[in-house]
């Protein structure tokens, strides 16, 4: 979306009264650094097409930043200013600037020791976020956004077995998209139906808060002292009531390769340090059919397939 100078300037003026508008740079396609005043920066963030799963992208990170307000210790954006209706002008979110570099950019600059630290904020970051719980799985609420800990709980007249129900769901939806691409046939999708029916149990757990989108852009960076550190975990357009294993298997996915290995043990070992429950923490068996869905969502039915052809990866 682009906007002309005054457009900006309105939605400037809607969310931060007084407020200068001096430059606007684009991040993204839909994201855009404002400068304004002196010295002052924040982050735009315009509307996007909804996702299958999070819904409006807006409504998603604004339910979980607000979820997540009172974790002051955590580097997460701060709200500043939002508008889901669009009064002035277009929808959007205003966010305060954090200080960082996409781990992206700079990974080549982390020796390992480094990147197993990064790995291991980030694993607790999540892991005290995954403490949030959502009323219902799916589509996150910015008027009851999640709540901390159990006494929050799912909402009223909810199943026990809500987890398998909103994942079957999502199968159905990710097959029939797979289907009408191209992408599989009705043997393949009959068999990863088959596959799901037999192997995903409920967890009895309620949903939980979910990034859904952890990759290295979104992770920001920081040195100090010749040393980098986490500086920020942005992108929570794709938050969403699911379970922990939908984060850590973007995790393993989005950050595969050597050259983040030890990234991926750090979060690994941090985020099973704090909880007992297997179903939760970052073991294949659990993280199989969260990866099957992956795929299929991301167009790669061949390697939704292929993880039931290789029995010894379950």
């Amino acid at each position: 979306m682009i906007l002309t100078d005054a457009q900006l300037g309105r939605l400037v003026a809607h969310g931060l009264p007084g407020a200068r508008l001096r430059e606007a740079e684009p991040l993204g396609e839909r994201t855009l650094l404002l400068h304004l005043g002196e010295s002052q920066r924040a982050v735009l963030r315009l509307g996007a097409p909804p996702d299958p799963g999070a819904g409006d992208p807006l409504a998603a990170e604004l339910a979980a930043l607000r979820a997540l307000r009172a974790e002051i210790d955590l580097p997460l954006p701060e709200v500043l200013a939002h508008d889901l209706r669009g009064e002035a002008g277009a929808p959007y979110l205003l966010l305060a600037y954090l200080e960082g570099t996409p781990l992206i950019e700079v990974l080549g600059a982390l020796d390992e020791e480094q990147r197993y630290e990064v790995g291991q904020a980030l694993g607790a970051l999540l892991a005290r976020a995954h403490q949030y719980t959502a009323a219902a799985y799916g589509a996150l609420d910015p008027e009851a956004p999640p709540g901390f800990g159990p006494e929050s709980g799912p909402a009223p007249g909810a199943r026990a077995d809500e987890d398998v129900r909103y994942y079957q769901a999502r199968l159905a939806a990710a097959l029939e998209a797979a289907r009408a691409a191209g992408e599989l046939d009705a043997r393949g999708a009959a068999a990863l139906t088959a596959w799901a029916a037999e192997n995903v149990v409920t967890t009895g757990r309620p949903a939980c808060l979910t990034h859904g989108d952890l990759r290295p852009a979104r992770v920001l960076v920081r040195r100090r002292e010749r040393h980098w550190r986490l500086a920020g975990l942005t992108g929570w357009g794709y938050a969403l009531g699911w379970r922990p294993a939908w984060d850590h298997v973007a995790v393993m996915e989005h950050f595969a390769g050597q050259e983040h290995f030890s990234i991926r043990v750090g979060y690994g070992n941090a985020y099973d340090a704090t909880t007992e429950r297997r179903y939760d923490q970052v073991r294949e068996f659990a993280l199989t059919p969260y990866r099957l869905i992956l795929f299929l969502e991301a167009g790669r039915a061949d390697l939704a397939l292929a993880l039931l052809q290789n029995p010894e990866e379950l």
